[in-house]
C-alpha cells in the first residue's frame, strides 16, 4: 500500500499496475487468464512481503523465464536483513530497498527508481519472437 501511495504521490501512475499477491503476480508476467492482454512490464517494484507465493520464489521465476528475464526487479523490503538482500541479488534481483516508514521519504526513492530506469539506465530489449528460435537454410547446388 505505501509504494501504491508513493506512485499516485510522485504523478508515476501512467502504465502502472498493481496485484495482490506472488500468485497474481506470475499470472500477469505470464499474461495468463484475465491478463492474457496485458503488456510485460518494463519494470517490476516487488514487495518482499507479498502473500500466497513468495516474491523471492517469484523473483526466481521471472529471473530464470527467457522471454521476462530482461526485466528489472527492483525489490522493496521494511526491513535490511542481509539474508534477504544476498537472497534478491542471488537471484538477481536488480535493485534492494528498504522502505521508509515515512511516505515523503518513500516518494523521493520511488522517484528516484524512476528517474534511474526511466532516463539513465539502457534496458536490455525486449526479445523478439524471432529469438531463440532455430532457422534452416536450403543448400544451394
Amino acid at each position: 500500500m505505501l509504494t501504491v501511495a508513493a506512485l499516485k504521490a510522485t504523478g508515476l501512475t501512467s502504465g502502472f499496475r498493481c496485484v495482490r499477491d506472488g500468485e497474481d503476480a506470475l499470472r500477469y508476467v505470464r499474461r495468463e487468464g484475465s491478463y492474457a492482454k496485458v503488456p510485460i512490464p518494463d519494470l517490476i517494484f516487488l514487495d518482499l512481503s507479498i502473500p500466497r507465493i513468495s516474491s523471492l520464489e517469484v523473483l526466481k521465476v521471472i529471473k530464470t523465464t527467457p522471454n521476462l528475464m530482461h526485466i528489472p526487479i527492483v525489490v522493496a523490503a521494511g526491513s535490511s536483513d542481509p539474508k534477504f538482500i544476498r537472497a534478491v541479488y542471488r537471484l538477481n534481483g536488480n535493485c534492494f530497498i528498504r522502505k521508509p516508514n515515512e511516505l515523503t521519504e518513500f516518494v523521493r526513492f520511488i522517484e528516484t527508481c524512476f528517474e534511474f530506469w526511466g532516463n539513465v539506465a539502457t534496458l536490455m530489449p525486449k526479445p523478439t519472437r524471432r529469438q531463440g528460435r532455430k532457422t534452416t537454410r536450403a543448400k544451394s547446388a
